[in-house]
């Protein structure tokens, strides 16, 4: 019988950086759960599995979990949507698949966060603007890569550009609606919605067919 190959330890900066994780991963959960104000660092710490005295050390106070959590969910979020637009289905039918893509993020338990410390930043400067430089860098990427898809699809960047912004406010609105009254009739509008931008012309690609 084989011996089993021993695992290496987690390096110390490993452990630090699971403990860090863990922590983010709860303040996500307790704030999508029980808001901003109802998010106290005593219930993070128990979900994490973390002592206080750890927490403290990792991060100082409150704020600065929230700022770090506010990053992270702007970091993955980025890194899922330029990996769909990189997707096969979005190279040759972009339109349908940013749609699909915007839902997914805008209905999902990241953007609730967000939209939560968004509102929390109405009375904290300090939260407000370490926030921006991390969704100004996701709605960079995020954008460089669809635009990227749409060109590679034959849609000019003008339509383009005005495809993904009319498409974003419209999936937001209804994301954001879906949270009160629940989400039954997602599936039938997100479907109009595709019907209305496909009858939206492109004059170019539609010159090129």
């Amino acid at each position: 019988m084989a011996s089993k190959v021993p695992q290496p330890r987690p390096t110390q900066e490993q452990r630090s950086e699971a403990t860090r994780e863990r922590l983010i991963l709860a303040t996500i959960d307790c704030i999508a759960e029980k808001g901003y104000a109802g998010a106290s660092t005593a219930e993070i710490s128990e979900r994490a599995g973390v002592s206080s005295g750890a927490r403290v050390h990792h991060f100082k106070a409150k704020l600065d979990l929230v700022i770090a959590t506010a990053v992270y969910t702007y970091e993955k979020a980025t890194e899922e949507s330029v990996r769909a637009a990189a997707s096969p289905v979005a190279q040759s039918d972009p339109l349908p698949a940013f749609i699909d893509d915007s839902y997914q993020f805008y209905s999902g338990q990241r953007y609730l966060v967000q939209h939560e410390l968004v509102n929390a930043g109405r009375t904290s400067d300090e939260l407000l603007q370490a926030m921006r430089p991390a969704a100004d860098a996701f709605r960079k990427a995020v954008n460089v890569a669809w635009l990227h898809a749409f060109e590679q699809a034959g849609h000019s960047r003008q339509w383009s550009e005005r495809a993904m912004e009319l498409s974003v406010v419209m999936v937001r609105g209804l994301a954001l609606g879906s949270f009160l009254r629940g989400r039954e009739r997602d599936a039938t509008v997100l479907r109009m919605w595709r019907d209305v931008m496909a009858r939206y012309p492109d004059e170019r690609r539609d010159a090129r067919r």
